[in-house]
């Protein structure tokens, strides 16, 4: 289902050399986008920050910067 994104952190873990976005969404519910490369993180920490609105699929972990999201599910 898709749900539009309230606020967000970065997280990057240099021993790892891996950067996780965790997402805190409209409904309170919280999702993460996991295993990110630094330009990867670097990319999703830009569009957070410049894009409205941003919404993530809290089932298939998509992100889209689209005004309503283009399929048929319900938005919250």
């Amino acid at each position: 289902m898709w749900k539009k994104v309230k606020d967000y952190s970065l997280y990057w873990e240099a021993s790892r050399k891996s950067g996780t976005v965790y997402l805190t969404l409209s409904d309170g519910t919280e999702g993460a986008i996991k295993h990110l490369t630094k330009m990867e993180l670097a990319a999703f920490g830009d569009t957070l920050r410049n894009e409205d609105p941003v919404w993530y699929h809290s089932t298939r972990g998509d992100v889209t910067t689209e005004k309503i999201p283009s399929d048929e599910e319900e938005r919250t």
